[in-house]
């Protein structure tokens, strides 16, 4: 029979005990027994958490008390906070919310194209200012709130203990297999620091000494004092994967699997979550939420606090181990930036499109794509935009012309034309139909050259007064009396166009996990995406006529644009709820599976939803469900779908 100990420990956030123990009857996310649980106890005495880690012991020795319908009869026996930490599910989940008060303007592109730079510029954020946009490294967003108000506060969110422990376990995991697969010391150090972009561990717990690979000298070593623990976790991994490895040989179960699930792998995991709380006592600033789990839900700053944000964001390589800014979901920060009152600026570090990120675009006001000057033209991109309606915010901003420097753009009139050759270039790799498209929503929306967008002016709202009315939008009012009309009979065509393109990836063990607690769409984007580009190309943007024709193009365009924004919204719903809401078991069901028979399970998972493409029947079904869609859409915009 396995024993199970609690025992006390200091909350690094606040003053106080908190209790660890290994819970006997619940599971973790994963499925597995015993999860490892954390809990704040209210007390700074150490006589009263004696008593109470002693009474958690008598819990945990009591096999009777191990269900939760002994909550009743334990509430009679223990203190409260005991019976609570013991029994309740206390974890609690943020969710970004929109201030319909606040015209949104999304500002996205590829990293290192200068959108946190532009940002400072457009809202005159000084350099010596100690709030920052995302950078490079950091994989949470960043809002700007333009309000009238004489000072600057600042919100924190982070990402939920459990989140974190996920994103742990994952890193860990892969620096196991590489070193189980024969890797160096190097390979698994490397695995460790640099295998997660979005979750920069070097940043929370420091470098530690490797032998560099083709190099004589090792890596400079810093921050000795925390580099001493982050070498134990490197040699705790390196023993583990070993002994891993050995039982994989032996009884022919997968590494991943018996990783998981061996209690001193997940020890591992749980030191380097007190590492990382740890580090967050050092920040004493600002009005931190701290959860049951006694883990940060929130910080909010002040005018005078908000020196403190740089410390916990700035990414110089010498401040690695006193970072915490991948534990962050998002950062908000209000004030009387230099711009227009009750506008909102939102950064995102990378962009995949989701459901999610459907539904902020729809209430955005204008869409900023930054687009580094020296590189290519991410035109499937802008596609994507236009495909789901947000053609007519598309603002382009190509920044660091002044690195355009080749004799034939020494002016602005030439590098307006090197621009205009590089877009044209790029809609080569799109079809007819959709180049169309795209130089249009080029055309008519703002399409701005910059230069030194790094560089600080006493003036620099001035430089930037074209891009600043470009963003702010002028809602076009739809014209009543124009509607398009639709044939039916080219439905099927976007249909079977649909299903020509559509490549289903493949998701692994780590996502299958995520989709099951509703933190991933899975292959929900993809075959969405498919479809709504499918019937945008061939059905939406190309009616057979108009119930009038006087009226521009522009007028026709932002029908078509309506149409393409509603039948998005209502295909994503629709995945959304065949693949994700109805399978939430079966997703977790394909996580526990073996490896070798996760393929086919996960085919035939997929296949109740999108059938294979010899499955004439299935397809049929599927067909006239994307069939009603169409003509909801359509008939609930006004539009006329002859039968």
């Amino acid at each position: 029979m396995k024993v199970f100990r609690a025992k006390a420990c200091q909350s690094p956030m606040r003053k106080g005990w908190s209790i660890m123990f290994q819970h006997p009857f619940k599971k973790d996310e994963r499925g597995r027994s015993h999860p490892f649980v954390k809990r704040f106890m209210y007390t700074e005495q150490h006589d009263e958490i004696d008593i109470l880690v002693e009474e958690m012991n008598e819990l945990l020795r009591v096999q009777d008390f191990w269900t939760s319908t002994a909550k009743g009869r334990a509430k009679a026996r223990y203190d409260e906070r005991v019976v609570n930490a013991f029994y309740n599910d206390i974890e609690k989940r943020t969710s970004e919310q929109i201030d319909s008060k606040y015209e949104y303007i999304h500002v996205i592109g590829e990293q290192g194209s200068g959108k946190t730079a532009l940002i400072r510029q457009l809202l005159g954020i000084k350099k010596e200012c100690g709030f920052l946009g995302i950078g490079s490294k950091g994989a949470y967003s960043a809002t700007y709130k333009v309000k009238d108000s004489q000072h600057y506060e600042a919100a924190v969110s982070f990402f939920t203990r459990s989140e974190v422990q996920r994103k742990l376990e994952n890193i860990l995991l892969r620096s196991a297999e590489v070193y189980a697969e024969g890797g160096t010391d190097y390979d698994l150090v490397f695995e460790l620091l640099h295998g997660d972009s979005s979750f920069n561990l070097r940043a929370l717990l420091g470098d530690i000494p490797y032998k560099a690979r083709y190099f004589n000298d090792d890596v400079p070593l810093r921050m000795n004092d925390e580099n001493s623990s982050f070498k134990q976790f490197v040699d705790a991994i390196k023993r583990e994967s070993e002994i891993v490895k050995d039982a994989v040989d032996q009884e022919g179960r997968d590494f991943a699997e018996g990783w998981h699930k061996r209690l001193e792998c997940r020890k591992i995991t749980e030191q380097m979550l007190l590492a990382i709380e740890s580090r967050l006592k050092e920040y004493k600033e600002g009005t931190w939420e701290i959860g049951e789990d006694d883990w940060p839900i929130s910080c909010r700053l002040t005018a005078k606090e908000l020196s403190s944000l740089g410390p916990l964001t700035n990414e110089e390589e010498e401040n690695n181990g006193r970072l915490i800014y991948p534990l962050f979901r998002r950062i908000e920060v209000c004030g009387p930036f230099s711009f227009k009152k009750g506008l909102a600026i939102c950064e995102h570090p990378y962009f995949e499109y989701t459901s999610t990120i459907h539904d902020s675009f729809k209430k955005a006001a204008s869409i900023l794509y930054v687009h580094h000057g020296l590189k290519e033209l991410d035109i499937q991109f802008l596609q994507q935009l236009i495909v789901h309606g947000h053609g007519a915010k598309v603002n382009v901003c190509v920044t660091h012309g002044d690195l355009l420097t080749s004799p034939s753009c020494r002016t602005d009139y030439a590098k307006k034309h090197a621009m205009a050759k590089m877009i044209d270039g790029a809609l080569k790799s799109v079809s007819p139909l959709m180049k169309k498209q795209l130089h249009y929503y080029l055309t008519v929306g703002n399409t701005t050259i910059l230069e030194c967008v790094h560089e600080e002016f006493k003036e620099s709202h001035l430089l930037y007064k074209d891009l600043k009315a470009a963003l702010v939008s002028e809602t076009r009012k739809k014209q009543q009396e124009l509607h398009p009309i639709y044939l039916n009979l080219t439905v099927s065509q976007a249909f079977y166009e649909a299903m020509e393109s559509l490549n289903i990836p493949y998701m692994d063990r780590e996502t299958c996990l995520n989709i099951s607690l509703g933190e991933h769409e899975g292959p929900v984007p993809v075959i969405t995406s498919a479809f709504i580009s499918s019937v945008y190309e061939h059905f939406l943007s190309q009616p057979s006529g108009w119930s009038s024709t006087y009226h521009s193009v522009t007028d026709r365009q932002q029908v078509i644009q309506e149409l393409a924004g509603e039948f998005a919204t209502v295909v994503y719903s629709y995945f959304n709820e065949q693949l994700l809401e109805k399978s939430r078991n079966d997703w977790l069901a394909l996580y526990k599976q073996k490896e070798d028979d996760q393929a086919y399970k996960y085919s035939r998972l997929i296949e109740n939803v999108i059938p294979a493409k010899n499955d004439i029947y299935q397809q049929q079904i599927l067909m006239r469900t994307v069939y009603q869609l169409i003509k909801y859409v359509v008939e609930k915009k006004d539009g006329v779908l002859v039968h």
